[in-house]
């Protein structure tokens, strides 16, 4: 009677172990799950100033398909307001006007947002994904 006891605990023991290791986020691609980047797209004219996200995020990249005569700044803030006041706002990156098609790499930490914000208050033309996770 004993050893059913313990052949039922050492079964319990590995179906418990089996569940738990399958129920851990497994990597997709190199990638853990929930470690993936987000993305916006951007063709055309785009407004002067446009919040991709708000939160704690990283700003992974920028890709660049066809680029804009006007300069872009990335900002670490919630709003257009934050942005114009400075309060809440920290400027992550300047992307300068024509600016060669490619990937520009920054993996920066934001802890409050990401705002993207042509120069001078003009829209831009041009293709742009960003990332970020």
């Amino acid at each position: 009677m004993k050893k059913n006891y313990i052949y039922l605990t050492i079964v319990g023991v590995i179906i418990l172990v089996g569940i738990i290791f399958l129920n851990q986020p497994q990597p997709i691609g190199g990638v853990t799950v929930g470690n993936d980047y987000r993305y916006s797209q951007f063709s055309g004219a785009i407004a002067t100033t446009t919040v991709i996200s708000v939160g704690k995020r990283t700003l992974g990249s920028v890709i660049i398909t066809e680029d804009s005569a006007t300069a872009v700044t990335f900002w670490d803030a919630t709003s257009s307001s934050a942005v114009d006041g400075g309060t809440y706002a920290t400027k992550i990156a300047v992307m300068q006007a024509a600016l060669t098609e490619g990937t520009y790499t920054f993996d920066a930490q934001l802890n409050r947002g990401l705002v993207m914000r042509s120069a001078d208050g003009f829209s831009f033309a041009g293709d742009w994904t960003v990332t970020y996770r």
